[in-house]
Formats: structure tokens, sequence, C-alpha cells
């Protein structure tokens, strides 16, 4: 499986994850006009259902069973700019997405 996480990405996620026990969780959704819609939220309460897809420099990525399989070549960038600030996830194996980039079909 794989990941890329921007180095802009990659300094947000270390701040955010670095205090102890902080990781990173994915899960993908059916919805949107393009048919699946990635969710990411920063957690602290691990599931026993967690399926850990990345772990490197104290970035932790999970995720459930059903969105393991939406994650290979996953892209997760971010943006400090004033119009859409914040994350932005997309997967390089996605054939169809939404005008706004907020779902997607692989």
């Amino acid at each position: 499986m794989t990941i890329h996480i921007t180095e802009p990405a990659r300094h947000a996620l270390h701040t955010l994850c670095s205090e102890e026990q902080r990781f990173l969780r994915i899960t993908v959704a059916p919805g949107g006009c393009a048919g699946m819609s990635y969710s990411a939220v920063i957690d602290s309460e691990p599931d026993e259902s967690d399926i850990t897809v990345y772990s490197q420099d104290s970035i932790i990525i999970v995720t459930n069973t059903f969105s393991k399989y939406f994650l290979d070549g996953l892209k997760i960038d971010y943006s400090s700019d004033l119009i859409k600030p914040g994350f932005h996830l997309s997967n390089t194996f996605a054939f169809e997405s939404c005008g706004c980039g907020s779902s997607f079909a692989l």
C-alpha cells in the first residue's frame, strides 16, 4: 500500500500528532457526486478494529477494513492559503472526482 504525504502535510501532521498516542484516522464512505468520499480526524482513542496503514516519524494513520482498499495511492497534502486551507486528500488511482474535489471513484 502506498500513501504519499507531502512535506507541508508531514509538518502539519507531526505538529498535530506529536502529543502522546494521537494519530490520523481516515475512513471512506459512499457519498458525494463521484461515489466515495474521505473523512479524516485526529484521534487518540484506538478502536479494536483499527488497521495501521502508515507509521513513520511519529505519524500514524489508521483505518477500518472497508476503507483500507481505497487508501492505496492516497496523497495527503496541506495548504495554509486563504481560499481553501487545511488537509487535502486525493487518490492517484481515481478515475473520476467531482468538481469541488470532495468525492472520487476508483
